[in-house]
């Protein structure tokens, strides 16, 4: 019976701590850096506030005995973080928080007459020195003006290394495995056919969210967090627009129309008269709008 009871709790309180993580990094992003005076050395008890910029939500937090802080779940999008210590000037900085990523941001006191505005580029570092994951983000303007035949975001994988098509179905192969053996997350839930193991909508139209509606994805080709699983190939980490202060939207129309090409000179059929050169009908309409904004403001 005790044996029983605290493998009850234990279970709990793991699925408590996985619930908690999985935030984190499964469908939000992270900034972390240090708070260093004008000589270099740490600030500690330095007060950071970290704000979205589309949503006005803060996130205060205070740096440790080591000059340090961390600000963890946080949604994708772009972030004001500004820090101020008594007899320093304010120092403030923009950055692009991505999903399942920490970014590194140092910010560098000045003396109280100067104020100091660090700019800081959406490029991701050409090391990752935050862990030893292999993982490519796709962001929102990759998948917005890129060319893309159906529509279907999730084919963007194939841009990342170690990602190969798998057969003429769309289909993605990770390092020459199965497709079957890949992990599809959506806001970081599950989004897999269950009977047939591929993502949910299966190699025809993604039924469950349009390439509209994606703001960014993750792609985990190797060394992914264990918090993923299911995957002995690969992890494609999705997440879906939200709104902001701003109404935004779209309207797009999308013509495919084979006739505007020219003729396959081998596609040739038999006739009375000699072979002709034939081309089939292939048309696709793809066409639709997505709106966001606020429900409440800030």
């Amino acid at each position: 019976m005790y044996t029983f009871r605290f493998l009850s709790i234990s279970a709990l309180i793991l699925m408590i701590c996985v619930l908690q993580a999985l935030p984190q990094s499964a469908v939000a992003g992270a900034v972390n850096g240090k708070v260093v005076d004008p000589q270099g050395a740490v600030v500690p008890n330095a007060v950071v506030t970290i704000t979205n910029i589309e949503t006005n939500s803060a996130t205060t937090v205070t740096t440790t005995s080591v000059g340090e802080y961390k600000v963890n779940n946080l949604n994708p999008g772009t972030y004001s973080v500004q820090t101020s210590v008594s007899g320093f000037a304010s120092a403030k900085a923009n950055v692009v928080v991505e999903v399942g990523k920490s970014t590194t941001l140092d910010l560098s006191l000045t003396l109280s007459s100067a104020t100091a505005l660090v700019e800081v580029t959406a490029e991701a570092p050409v090391v990752n020195t935050n862990d030893n994951a292999n993982a490519t983000n796709i962001d929102q303007t990759q998948i917005s003006e890129l060319p893309i035949n159906g529509r279907r975001a999730s084919d963007f994988a194939r841009l990342t290394p170690g990602v190969n098509p798998e057969g003429d179905f769309g289909l993605n192969s990770f390092r020459g495995l199965s497709s079957l053996l890949n992990n599809h997350t959506l806001d970081g839930t599950d989004n897999n056919n269950t009977f047939f193991s591929e993502e949910r909508g299966r190699t025809r139209i993604q039924y469950s969210v349009s390439q509209a509606a994606v703001r960014e994805f993750q792609v985990n080709s190797t060394n992914f967090s264990a918090e993923y699983g299911r995957a002995a190939g690969g992890v494609i980490n999705t997440v879906t627009k939200s709104g902001t202060n701003h109404f935004r939207g779209e309207l797009f129309f999308f013509d495919r129309d084979n006739q505007w090409g020219a003729a396959n000179p081998s596609a040739l059929v038999p006739t009375a008269t000699g072979p002709v050169n034939i081309k089939t009908k292939d048309k696709r309409y793809q066409f639709g709008f997505a709106v966001g904004g606020p429900i409440i403001k800030d």
